[in-house]
């Protein structure tokens, strides 16, 4: 069990909803790694956030024993991962420590958006691939259907896919032992020197920063020395270890191995995700190549309610990088929020993960901006700039061209809603490039869209007019030529330049209206009149008028002269005027949350 040869690396991939966390609860069963009395449902996802929602965020790596059908017993290391697009980039890593995957299909969904984009990514990894039909025993399965979905769709020349029930637990230890034959042990050398790949990384506030590795070459153990290749810091380990799912202690962790290392990293910057880790006093000769650098795709600004909190947001956010390196973050002010964080998510459901994850691990009650995406700006004195806030979008007469991000979006969908689907991409200036049927009910549909069209609420709107059935996935593709205007928002001609955003010049006129006339019902009446005006560069497009509050000051009057009625009404209008010149409008936090809630749904 000890050598190499017994041990498998493999991961379970899937569209969202497909099982996969129900098949690892079924894995740990088989195997032994928790007793019945440990037993709960989804066991890998930990975090309550996960299982409240019922996905997957955060892979997770658990290692158990596992006797197969020839006798031996196997060590095998197995990573679940998430399904929501979102979250590729969580899948990608964890297929670099895997030599296999098992692609789970759901027998009653069939082939999803998002199983041919994982099925793609372990292709790129040289993975073995084994696909696993589950959810058999529902009465509404079409197993030959995804069998033949399987096929054609994903043309993997692969053997016939395994048959499971992962509620019931049927054909579990066939897929098991599928593994240990087809998926192949971990290349590496035990006398070269220490060479582990960097996948994971937490914060403790007991033992500092704690890192997950793979171990390609050599052995690391309690007492040896080791070094970043990437930050040349060195630390003495402390302790190693797996997960069985519970952190449990080992002696050493050899070649193959995917296991926690200890070694008294106090500062969130000693570890980097992705990095090489090697023995200080022998050090490997060339460092592993890591991850692809990660691209947020969504920016948004995060500031705190309460303005002393701003400490508390940087230091959480540190750690949660340390936990996530798919988002990035750089300070940011604001003249109506204060100080914050420019934010960048991969997208809209890892935004609002990531706020979600904030509020509840660390207590902190946030505002965030709406969510806007990279714009290409390309200015008359041939200057270049790449803007992600729309307060950096420069003036209108210094702008020649400006670029937005375009992404080739894949839906798939039963083919009774492929109207619905076709005019909801055309509202949003989508191109069709391809309608395909990948049986007599279901269609799959490749579209072009500008990126800044979905990060509103493209995929609820999706779900929505197809009750739920379609799927979604998207990738990047290139930057366009597109007639972006920058839309400010004024209060009494001072501009509020966290409410700002970038919209297509088309749809200025329709998004202007729509936020004055949210902000009209928002703002408080104060005691002068105050002009609620949407603008593009100098042109107001849109206003409206919060009428100030009047008080009688002619009730004292009773009878007398008219001149002395007109005398008091003149002076008020003089104070209101002098009011409106020098007052500011107080802008409660409840608008700014409405508000922004309003330019996601425009």
């Amino acid at each position: 069990m000890n050598t190499v040869s017994a041990i498998r690396n493999f991961s379970i991939i899937a569209h969202i909803d497909h099982g996969k966390s129900t098949l690892a609860d079924r894995f740990l069963e088989l195997t032994g790694a928790v007793t019945p009395r440990e037993f709960r449902e989804q066991i890998l996802d930990d975090m309550d956030l996960e299982r409240e929602r019922g996905i997957t965020i955060k892979a997770r790596a658990v290692t158990t024993s596992y006797k197969a059908h020839d006798g031996q017993t196997y060590q095998l290391n197995l990573i679940d991962t998430p399904g929501h697009v979102d979250f590729t980039y969580e899948v990608s890593r964890s297929l670099a420590a895997c030599e296999g995957a098992l692609l789970l299909v759901d027998a009653t969904q069939g082939v999803e958006a998002q199983t041919i984009a994982n099925a793609y990514l372990a292709l790129a990894n040289h993975l073995v691939i084994l696909p696993v039909i589950n959810k058999i025993d529902l009465p509404s399965a079409d197993i030959d259907g995804v069998r033949r979905q399987i096929n054609e769709v994903l043309r993997l020349e692969t053997r016939e896919p395994l048959l499971v029930s992962a509620k019931q637990g049927s054909g579990v230890d066939e897929v098991l032992n599928a593994v240990v034959r087809h998926v192949p042990p971990p290349a590496g050398d035990v006398d070269a020197p220490l060479k582990a790949l960097v996948c994971d990384s937490w914060f403790d506030s007991y033992q500092g920063a704690i890192v997950l590795v793979r171990i390609v070459d050599g052995a690391v153990k309690p007492g040896m020395t080791i070094r970043f290749l990437s930050t040349q810091r060195t630390f003495a380990v402390s302790e190693v270890g797996v997960f069985a799912p519970k952190r449990t202690k080992r002696g050493e962790l050899t070649v193959g191995a995917v296991g926690y290392v200890v070694a008294g990293m106090k500062d969130v910057s000693d570890t980097k995700i992705g990095d090489t880790l090697t023995q200080a006093d022998r050090p490997t000769d060339a460092p592993l190549p890591g991850y692809r650098e990660v691209k947020p795709m969504v920016f948004c600004g995060l500031y705190t309610m309460d303005h002393a909190d701003y400490e508390n947001l940087r230091d959480s956010l540190d750690k949660l990088r340390l936990n996530d390196a798919s988002f990035v973050y750089e300070p940011e002010s604001s003249l109506a929020l204060g100080f914050g964080f420019r934010c960048g998510f991969l997208g809209l459901l890892h935004m609002e993960i990531i706020r979600e994850r904030l509020h509840r691990e660390y207590g902190l009650e946030l505002i965030g901006t709406a969510p806007t995406v990279i714009y290409r700006v390309r200015t008359h004195d041939g200057n270049t700039m790449d803007i992600d806030n729309p307060a950096a979008f420069p003036a209108a007469d210094a702008v020649a061209r400006t670029e937005e991000p375009f992404i080739l979006a894949t839906i798939i969908a039963p083919e009774q809603y492929a109207g619905n689907i076709i005019s909801l991409c055309q509202e949003r200036r989508g191109v069709q490039q391809r309608l395909q049927y990948l049986d007599p009910t279901r269609i799959l549909l490749n579209y072009e869209l500008p990126l800044n069209e979905m990060v509103a609420d493209f995929y609820d709107k999706l779900k929505s007019r197809t009750q739920g059935y379609a799927s979604l996935d998207y990738e990047f593709t290139e930057y366009r030529e597109s007639d972006m205007v920058k839309l400010d928002l004024l209060l009494n001609g001072e501009t509020i330049d966290a409410l700002s955003c970038i919209t297509h010049k088309e749809k200025s006129a329709a998004r202007a209206r729509q936020l004055v006339e949210k902000m009209k019902e928002l703002i408080p009446r104060q005691m002068f009149e105050v002009a609620i005006q949407a603008a593009i560069g100098k042109r107001v497009i849109a206003r409206e008028t919060v009428s100030a509050m009047k008080k009688n000051v002619t009730a004292k009057c009773y009878g007398g002269d008219i001149t002395r009625k007109r005398k008091l009404w003149e002076k008020q209008k003089q104070g209101k005027k002098r009011m409106k010149q020098i007052g500011r409008v107080d802008v409660p936090q409840e608008a700014f949350l409405a508000l922004l809630k309003v330019r996601g749904d425009a």
